[in-house]
């Protein structure tokens, strides 16, 4: 049977576009299924014809049919918000970015678009600890990584640590004992506290500025800058995962756009809004049957070699899917070893020194400790501009218990009765308009509210169902209980008492919820395992075959998985390196 192409990639974040790069390279035809639109900064990757009433980049409006395009939002105050609403993906609006999935002990925020999780992430680079690799039996070493860092910065531009005021070209920026005052005030903060409560807890914490993916100045490599090529840099401007005003961030859309999409000589063809379903067995591969958004119909295309890179959710749903309606058998293990990677979030309220949560980029600098026998990594995030006002109204309302418990039995009966002018109506009986306070500017708002970006060690015991085709996730136990987010908030209660500040929880966590999780990094769902009997795909990525006994090794031939969802547990760090590493070990193992 002849097929559409050489090899279908469904999803365009790191996996994806990885596979793409490496499939272009050998000469294939490639045809890439995105369920998400392209998303670009306004000043960058083109500008809008003139008179053009929704502006299109020319790049965009030359391709058959038009590439469908949306613009990041744009004001950093308040008023943003509105934009952001706009840009959350739900039943109405499948062009949206922000994809928040609501289950019953844990949200999930994830990206759709062209370029996946790389549109909304915080540009963290890291590898993981050894000994939590190999406590989750993932096969990943010295070669691998230097793999993954190698292809990044070819790619996607060189990594830098972003932990200063102002770029400080050819500098050490892990130790300026001299100009220790040029450090952005929450890096400092967090180093200044990792240093007490080390000390407190009698656990070492190192703090190391963040290797990030985003161009800094550096006019000293002349032209050979990333600066330099793009007119751009790192502005501090705090608003990474809301778009980049001045494009700085290696993101994966200018990949795709840069190296493969503008070069028809490439045979790279991408497929936006086409929201993939499931996944057949055919004669010589397999079909490929997905929902076109821009005219309403479904469709099948073909291919002898198929790469899932739709993230944790997005892949392990269309195989649960496709397991489903007969087009694969599957082993028993698809949906289980979800993982939280122990995300965590929590705010230090009132610290001793000013910490300008809104300066810098999301993430600067980090400290890593070995809890008792738990990894855990605390990083300092931003708050952007736009989110300054909801975010410092709610922590106070959240640390206010008589109006925390007004507002919680508000809202429940707003939701309930769709009564929202009595939702309203209560909105004035929060913080007092005529308190000074209500007139500062976002950075003054967060100048002394430092944010914890928390990682750590749980026990991927997450399960993901389909019921009536819709995702479902739970666990046979309470996840809140599990015993890396005691040891978490342990660890940040002590570093916001060394901050001089108050502990406050995420909202979900304590206040509007009963431990209920928020959470950045999901992994988990088709585990990697030796055999079928543990695992979904072997540590290639090549999907076991279920129609083999419980224990063999046989995969189907050309099916590979190649995003987060194959990470067996924790990693207890941002995960896009090692993601990008395994997708680097499937890919070249399938195209020697």
């Amino acid at each position: 049977m002849p097929m559409n192409f050489d090899a279908i990639i469904i999803g365009t974040g790191f996996g994806g576009t990885i596979a793409t790069t490496k499939l272009a390279a050998k000469g294939k035809k490639v045809m890439m299924l995105e369920r998400g639109t392209f998303w670009v900064t306004p000043e960058k990757l083109g500008q809008p014809p003139a008179g053009a009433k929704k502006p299109i980049p020319v790049w965009a409006k030359e391709q058959n049919p038009p590439m469908p395009v949306q613009y990041w939002p744009r004001p950093n105050h308040r008023e943003g918000l509105l934009d952001f609403f706009a840009s959350i993906r739900g039943p109405l609006n499948n062009d949206g970015l922000y994809q928040y999935s609501m289950f019953k002990q844990a949200d999930i925020l994830t990206a759709s678009g062209v370029g996946g999780g790389s549109l909304i992430y915080s540009n963290v680079t890291l590898r993981p600890q050894a000994e939590v690799l190999l406590g989750i039996g993932l096969n990943l070493g010295d070669a691998e990584y230097q793999t993954a860092y190698k292809w990044m910065e070819d790619f996607r531009g060189k990594l830098n640590r972003v932990v200063t005021k102002i770029p400080l070209p050819g500098r050490d920026v892990s130790n300026l004992t001299d100009d220790d005052y040029l450090y952005l005030d929450r890096a400092r903060a967090l180093r200044d506290a990792a240093k007490i409560s080390s000390q407190k807890l009698g656990i070492q914490m190192p703090w190391e500025p963040l290797d990030l993916s985003l161009v800094e100045y550096d006019p000293d490599r002349g032209a050979a800058s990333d600066a330099a090529k793009n007119h751009t840099f790192c502005e501090r401007q705090g608003r990474c995962i809301l778009g980049c005003l001045p494009a700085a961030r290696h993101t994966l859309n200018k990949t795709l756009y840069g190296k493969l999409l503008s070069d028809p000589t490439k045979g790279v063809s991408l497929s936006p809004l086409s929201e993939v379903r499931d996944i057949k067995q055919i004669a010589g591969g397999y079909e490929v049957r997905y929902r076109d958004h821009r005219d309403g119909n479904t469709k099948t295309l073909s291919a002898p070699m198929v790469f899932l890179a739709g993230g944790t959710l997005g892949t392990t749903e269309i195989l649960l899917r496709s397991r489903d309606r007969g087009g694969l058998k599957l082993t028993a293990k698809l949906g289980t070893h979800f993982s939280t990677n122990g995300d965590f979030g929590a705010f230090c309220v009132g610290t001793t020194k000013p910490v300008y949560t809104t300066r810098g980029p999301i993430n600067t600098s980090g400290v890593h400790a070995k809890f008792d026998g738990l990894h855990i990594h605390v990083e300092d995030a931003g708050i952007p501009e736009m989110l300054a006002a909801v975010t410092s109204t709610t922590i106070g309302v959240l640390d206010n218990f008589a109006q925390r418990e007004a507002l919680k039995a508000k809202m429940k009966f707003a939701f309930l009765s769709m009564a929202l002018p009595d939702l309203r109506a209560f909105l004035p009986s929060l913080p007092d308009t005529y308190d000074p306070t209500s007139f500062q500017t976002e950075a003054e708002m967060m100048a002394n509210i430092f944010f914890f970006n928390a990682m750590g060690q749980d026990d991927a015991s997450g399960k993901f169902t389909l019921d009536n085709d819709n995702l479902k996730l739970d666990w046979d136990k309470k996840i809140g209980e599990t015993p890396i987010f005691g040891k978490i908030e342990t660890l940040l209660q002590s570093l916001s008492e060394s901050m001089g500040g108050r502990y406050v929880p995420f909202p979900f966590w304590k206040g509007l919820g009963n431990k209920k999780l928020t959470v950045t990094h999901p992994l988990g769902g088709c585990p990697i395992a030796p055999t079928s009997f543990d695992g979904v795909v072997d540590e290639l990525g090549r999907v076991f075959d279920g129609n083999k006994p419980a224990g063999s090794t046989d995969v189907y031939p050309g099916l590979y998985v190649v995003d987060g969802s194959a990470i067996p547990g924790a990693l207890a760090i941002n995960p896009t390196l090692t993601i990008a590493a395994q997708a680097l070990k499937s890919i070249n193992a399938a195209l020697p």
